[in-house]
């Protein structure tokens, strides 16, 4: 990585087949192109962002947002949902109490099966 990339980042495990699918599914939809998607793997970017913890980054989702801050787990899940123009009409929703349940049950259960994948991968590094 010669430049800093332009945020916001995601960082996403391209040893990961489901988070593969889901970088793929994103780049799809609209408002999202703007976003900047770096694997995890990339070595370089933890020197770009020496604060970025590399093993946190293993362990689920990061995003580096426009201001440079970091977010992680469903912080980023709901950071995606609301760059949908569709979504943005139900921003209360998911600004609710049973939102956040419904998001915070979402990323658990899918890094649940993120680190079930890894686990029975025997290619995968970590």
């Amino acid at each position: 990585m010669e430049d800093k990339p332009k945020l916001p980042i995601l960082l996403f495990d391209q040893e990961c087949s489901l988070c593969v699918r889901f970088k793929d599914s994103l780049l799809k939809i609209n408002k999202t192109d703007s976003i900047t998607m770096v694997p995890i793997q990339d070595e370089s970017i933890y020197e770009v962002f020496p604060l970025l913890n590399k093993d946190k980054c293993y362990e689920e989702i990061h995003l580096i947002k426009e201001d440079g801050t970091f977010i992680s787990g469903k912080e980023v899940v709901t950071y995606l949902m609301q760059l949908n123009p569709l979504v943005s009409k139900f921003s209360w929703l998911i600004e609710s109490d049973m939102g956040k349940k419904a998001i915070n049950y979402f990323h658990h259960m899918t890094n649940q099966y993120r680190q079930n994948i890894k686990r029975k991968c025997p290619s995968c590094m970590r």
